[in-house]
């Protein structure tokens, strides 16, 4: 078994700024990223944090769309882990599916990130930072 460490919410939305300023104006954000352009999955994404430490990543672009044109938003739930390429090996034996191979995300300094579908949605997993 992997340890799942929830790390954030994505939200897709058609217009990023107002949709931030929506997210800042009903919850206690605590930390914003600047806006970041991601080639790999043609997006433009912004991380916010929460008091809670939650962070919800907003995506806008053309990889999330057709999400918007059926009216989903809240889209994927994000876990930390320690060792990636162990986590993703045990959700496929757990009923997932890689959708897009491990690749470094410009949003989380580099860090690596993998997504799978599952029983339970979309499921983006995330490198943990390295420890020194």
């Amino acid at each position: 078994m992997t340890d799942l460490r929830v790390h954030h919410v994505g939200i897709a939305c058609r217009d990023l700024a107002a949709t931030r300023q929506f997210v800042e104006a009903t919850h206690t954000i605590v930390a914003v990223t600047e806006v970041i352009h991601d080639d790999f999955q043609d997006a433009d994404l912004c991380l916010l944090t929460d008091r809670s430490g939650l962070g919800i990543e907003l995506v806008a672009g053309p990889v999330v769309a057709n999400l918007i044109a059926r009216g989903h938003t809240y889209y994927h739930l994000c876990y930390e882990v320690d060792d990636l390429d162990q986590a993703v090996a045990w959700l496929e034996i757990s009923r997932c599916r890689v959708v897009r191979e491990p690749a470094p995300a410009p949003l989380f300094d580099g860090r690596r990130v993998c997504f799978l579908f599952g029983p339970t949605g979309l499921i983006e997993l995330l490198e943990a930072r390295p420890t020194t």
